[in-house]
């Protein structure tokens, strides 16, 4: 029934678009290749896919008002509809869409989405990693999503996301999120997300904000839980984030503080922990960039809702070098040392990304 009353809902949304405005159409295409060799290993498990062959594509289609935005992943491995999205144009700074979306507390997913070649770095930090690659935080929602942006103290700019939908359930492969291609399971509950950030310009990447999301995720199917009968996990996320974006440097990072609340029938379990990372590119000569990041987090062995995903990084450094040896082309060495919370591996990981319009 959900479906139901989201495609009514996108219908209506969408309905009244102005008849005399023309259609416009973008597509992009981020096809990738990459492989990666482990060494020093000694975690049991790892978040690692050893070869990874993908093309994301993101298609829009505008007219007047009406918008539809969508990306799909197509790889060696899967094939998933990301995100498809039904917008209105409410008001010059203001688009409200409706559809399956990136969560807007996830500042690196909203700047990078799927697609390898708009990242510097090959790995994505492990705070803001895909549900289906081990990632402990909800990063897709089924549900309608507000983002606007308005001038604040002069010439700055206050950006806002609001979303409110589907979040994730629980089992034993991990979250999973709401699939609008193959809607068949009645389980999800609802999470609410938020972000405002203050900007000094209206095109620039620089700027600082706030983050904040509460989700209630269910657990279907798991044999071992930290909580005898666990039925349901209540998890409240605050943060803050912050880019400094200059002609030959940037910076960027996110710090969350995690309030977990573990739910059986019998009892509830509360407990926190804390992720965060910060990473620096710098631009060289003849194309080059380099870039370092540190992923870290707080209080993390001591969480029973982090024993729940045995590829949790607890620490990691990260390191390497990308080439865009012609437009929109670019090779990338990268280096890891991770630690998990079950053990210690080192990586290196060689990629190939491009986009194609």
């Amino acid at each position: 029934m959900r479906v139901s009353y989201l495609l009514i809902a996108g219908l209506l949304l969408c309905s009244p678009f102005a008849r005399g405005d023309p259609w416009q159409y973008e597509l992009l295409l981020m096809p990738s290749a990459q492989a990666v060799g482990t060494f020093d290993r000694q975690a049991p498990v790892t978040e690692i896919v050893d070869e990874v062959v993908q093309v994301d594509t993101l298609f829009t289609v505008q007219r007047g008002a009406f918008k539809v935005f969508g990306e799909y992943l197509l790889s060696d491995h899967e094939g998933d509809l990301e995100r498809f999205q039904l917008g209105w144009q409410a008001t010059q700074d203001t688009v409200l869409w409706i559809g399956r979306y990136h969560q807007p507390t996830s500042v690196w997913n909203h700047d990078h989405h799927h697609g390898q070649y708009l990242q510097t770095s090959i790995s994505r930090p492990f705070l803001d990693e895909w549900e289906d690659l081990g990632g402990i935080l909800p990063q897709h929602f089924t549900g309608m999503l507000i983002e606007s942006a308005h001038k604040a103290f002069g010439s700055w700019r206050l950006r806002t996301a609001l979303g409110g939908g589907l979040a994730p359930i629980i089992t034993p492969k991990g979250l999973e999120p709401f699939d609008l291609l193959h809607p068949d399971s009645e389980h999800h509950q609802v999470g609410f997300q938020a972000r405002a950030s203050l900007h000094p310009g209206e095109f620039t990447e620089t700027g600082f904000g706030l983050l904040a999301a509460t989700d209630e995720l269910p657990t279907i199917g798991l044999a071992v839980t930290p909580l005898p009968g666990l039925d349901h996990v209540d998890l409240k996320l605050v943060g803050a984030f912050g880019i400094y974006a200059a002609a030959d440097w940037k910076v960027l990072g996110t710090w969350y503080y995690a309030h977990t609340q573990l739910c059986s029938p019998t009892a509830v379990v509360n407990g926190h922990f804390q992720v965060g990372y910060v990473e620096a590119e710098r631009r060289l000569p003849h194309d080059l960039t380099a870039f370092l990041r540190w992923e870290g987090s707080a209080d993390a062995g001591r969480s029973d809702y982090l024993k729940l995903f045995p590829m949790m990084v607890r620490q990691r450094d990260v390191g390497g070098l990308r080439w865009d040896f012609v437009e929109r082309q670019a090779l990338t060495v990268q280096l890891s040392d991770t630690n998990t919370l079950n053990g210690h591996f080192k990586d290196i990981r060689l990629q190939w990304s491009a986009a194609f319009l």
